[in-house]
């Protein structure tokens, strides 16, 4: 079984070690130069909770450089660099190529349907995390789980015996079909803590501190919740609301800085239109106003523009 990385970034890096040491047949594909040259020339440097595990050879490529056809791809990149990679690899798909999506955010699915089809492409959701140390360093904490469906299931027993053999490797894959749910409602849990850090400049513990935080969250949570039920998702708004709380704490995720907060901080384009500006978008299909995520988006926005944020 052939195994693509599309974006061989932290969260890409750590799944594609972990399927490589089980003696899988994994590469890497990814643009950013210096990362490449230095796993190609010094193998991926792997350090988990601190501990240096050495140097892993795995084949990592620009995308104009791969060549051949791969069984299974995981794309691995920011939402908004989804549709570009898709672009850069589609010519090393073959007609049963199974393509798995964990990103941040919402709509995925709808532009994975333009390169592949709906049987073959799995979306999910994760709580792996992961670092780079530098380029060509990964530098990983804990542990994790995937929650994983297929889009459209047809010949699902080939895609439960996908998922066993990639959990040889550790990745904690449960199929579900409460996918869609679990996706909505980390999506509902990235629209408050991102944006409101970044548009704060707090970590997660300080924005918990400030007495009125509930008042901020459900601000933006109902208009999620109206917006996800007519889409069909059962979203259970308190659950999101206590799943918030459950990371204000120093010992949990109180300490750190989200995604979007730190894309803002070094210049970067940032995932606000898979996170609240989707919500804006679909609420506007449904006819269901959404004010809070559309002022929210366009302050998000209006932050990239006045700092000259650029795509990396």
């Amino acid at each position: 079984m052939k195994i693509l990385f599309a974006g061989a970034g932290a969260l890409g890096s750590r799944f594609g070690y972990m399927l490589f040491k089980n003696n899988e047949d994994v590469t890497f594909v990814d643009s950013w130069e210096e990362h490449v040259r230095n796993i190609t020339n010094n193998g991926l440097k792997v350090i988990i909770d601190e501990v240096d595990l050495g140097n892993y050879y795995i084949p990592t490529y620009h995308p104009d450089q791969v060549r051949g056809k791969y069984d299974v791809v995981f794309v691995a990149t920011k939402s908004m660099q989804l549709r570009a990679m898709l672009e850069k690899v589609k010519h090393l798909f073959h007609e049963d190529t199974k393509i798995i999506c964990i990103l941040n955010g919402l709509g995925h699915v709808e532009t994975l349907k333009d390169y592949i089809k709906e049987e073959n492409i799995l979306i999910g959701v994760t709580v792996w995390t992961s670092g780079l140390g530098g380029p060509g360093v990964l530098n990983a904490h804990g542990t994790g789980k995937i929650e994983l469906k297929q889009v459209k299931e047809i010949n699902l027993d080939e895609t439960l015996k996908l998922v066993d053999r990639l959990n040889g490797a550790g990745l904690n894959i449960r199929y579900s079909a409460d996918t869609y749910q679990s996706i909505w409602h980390k999506a509902g849990l990235n629209c408050v803590l991102n944006t409101f850090c970044t548009l704060i400049d707090c970590n997660i513990n300080q924005y918990g501190s400030y007495d009125k935080n509930l008042e901020l969250t459900r601000a933006v949570l109902n208009e999620i919740t109206a917006v996800g039920k007519a889409e069909g998702i059962d979203i259970k708004q308190d659950v999101i609301e206590n799943n918030i709380k459950n990371c204000f704490s120093l010992k949990t995720a109180g300490a750190h800085y989200p995604s979007l907060y730190q894309d803002m901080k070094n210049g970067r384009l940032t995932e606000i239109d898979y996170l609240n500006g989707e919500i804006s978008r679909l609420g506007k299909i449904h006819n269901i106003p959404t004010p809070v995520c559309d002022v929210i988006t366009l302050m998000i926005h209006s932050k990239e523009f006045i700092n000259n944020n650029k795509q990396y």
